[in-house]
């Protein structure tokens, strides 16, 4: 048997606009991705303008594909714009 370890991600997501709710947005990314990984931590980050960035901080399990399932699935989220990995390591 071969033992996966985890491996944590660091996301850097932003609202579709600056009007939308950053709170209300963040708890529906989690609803989304609750299942198929963790959510270690998140953190609102004003950026400029009004504009406020979701740092998300999950765990995934290290398997092939795993990390793109989390991608799609807050990609699919309505009130995205954009997604980035600011951080990725093993646990």
């Amino acid at each position: 048997m071969m033992w996966m370890g985890e491996v944590g991600i660091v996301y850097k997501i932003l609202p579709e606009n600056v009007e939308l709710d950053v709170n209300d947005l963040s708890k529906r990314i989690e609803d989304e991705i609750k299942g198929i990984c963790k959510v270690k931590g998140v953190q609102i980050k004003p950026i400029a303008f009004g504009l406020n960035a979701i740092l998300m901080f999950i765990s995934v399990k290290d398997e092939s594909g795993a990390s793109d399932k989390v991608e799609e699935k807050i990609k699919n989220v309505k009130g995205v714009g954009e997604i980035e990995v600011e951080e990725m390591s093993l646990l």
